[in-house]
């Protein structure tokens, strides 16, 4: 497959699994698959791995502030992070603001 092909093979996979997103209820099924993934995001591992994760972006930015190259990955792991956390949050409010109800 060229490359080009294989971005809209990606790319209409991608829009078939959204599909049940735009439905105004979810399956029953799915609904338990999507809140079952929703806690492992939301469980109090992840958030602990993610907590050290920062401080650890913390730690390599105070010490590799000369190295333009380590602080740019850091940054940008960093604000991953904090994307990542915040995940849940950031959904329920663009729901929010666009109408969608609660989330």
């Amino acid at each position: 497959m060229k490359s080009s092909q294989l971005k809209i093979f990606f790319l209409m996979l991608l829009l078939a699994a959204a599909v049940p997103l735009f439905a105004d209820e979810l399956p029953a099924g799915l609904q338990t698959v999507a809140d079952k993934v929703e806690g492992v995001f939301k469980g109090p591992l992840i958030r602990t791995i993610l907590v050290c994760c920062l401080a650890g972006c913390g730690v390599a930015y105070g010490f590799n502030k000369d190295n333009e190259k380590m602080k740019r990955n850091v940054i940008a792991i960093g604000i991953g992070i904090i994307i990542v956390g915040a995940a849940t949050e950031i959904v329920r409010l663009i729901f929010s603001a666009s109408g969608g109800g609660n989330v």
